[in-house]
């Protein structure tokens, strides 16, 4: 880990440590796109937060999550926004994210 100044640094750089699939939100847990399985939040964990901050008007930020499931041995990368955290999945779910959302 360092200090990044673009998301494309962070990506880069965890996919070179081996996190190198895809996760989406969904409303109760992470999509992993490679293989259209559900994650839900007992079964995940998040290892790694980055977070950057929009322009100031109506700022944000957008965060990038390292994700690794202990259970299958897979690490990926989630990006998503702040606002879409907040509005868009479930309480079981949004408490895994909790304390990246409002740092």
């Amino acid at each position: 880990m360092g200090n990044y100044t673009t998301k494309a640094e962070v990506i880069i750089d965890l996919q070179e440590r081996g996190y190198d699939q895809d996760f989406v939100l969904a409303s109760e847990g992470i999509l992993f796109l490679q293989q259209g399985e559900l994650y839900r939040p007992d079964e995940f964990d998040v290892t790694e937060t980055y977070r950057f901050e929009k322009n100031q008007r109506n700022s944000d930020g957008d965060l990038i999550y390292a994700i690794r499931s202990w259970e299958k041995d897979i690490r990926g990368i989630l990006m998503t926004s702040v606002r879409n955290l907040e509005n868009n999945i479930s309480i079981h779910l949004s408490s895994k994210f909790a304390a990246d959302i409002y740092r």
